[in-house]
């Protein structure tokens, strides 16, 4: 069964692999999803609930709204990462396997990183921050 988030994923990423927020931004659009501002702005949106966002708890929870359907994106704000940066960090959780029962598949861009495709979170973030990553899903209409 195809994966809509997983699809728009694959469409956005060769555009987006320099710009994390610019991916999120364009996955979400891609499934009629509006997503504003750039990570830290991004995260704050998220914990709050706004726009029709509902809070995941945990990397397990959000693998699972992943795998429901939802659009689910993950992030950390810059100046709560382990080395504080001007820049904070956003990915789109997708279906698929769980690294050390904690971390979900997602993907992302990445400005002056790594970008990923389809790879665990703990990629995406050092070990002293990915345990601190929010998450939030929104519904995808049918």
């Amino acid at each position: 069964m195809p994966d809509r988030v997983t699809d728009a994923c694959e469409a956005c990423y060769d555009a987006h692999t320099g710009d994390c927020s610019g991916f999120v931004k364009a996955v979400a659009a891609t499934l009629d999803v509006t997503v504003e501002g750039n990570a830290d702005q991004m995260v704050d949106i998220l914990r709050s609930g706004e726009g029709g966002w509902t809070v995941v708890t945990g990397g397990p929870a959000a693998a699972a709204a992943a795998a429901a359907g939802k659009l689910v994106v993950g992030g950390l704000k810059g100046a709560e990462q382990t080395t504080p940066n001007p820049h904070g960090h956003v990915v789109v959780v997708v279906p698929g396997p769980l690294a050390r029962n904690a971390y979900p598949t997602a993907w992302w861009g990445s400005l002056g990183g790594q970008p990923g495709k389809n790879q665990t979170i703990n990629y995406a973030w050092v070990a002293g921050d990915r345990d601190r990553v929010s998450y939030a899903a929104h519904d995808i209409a049918v």
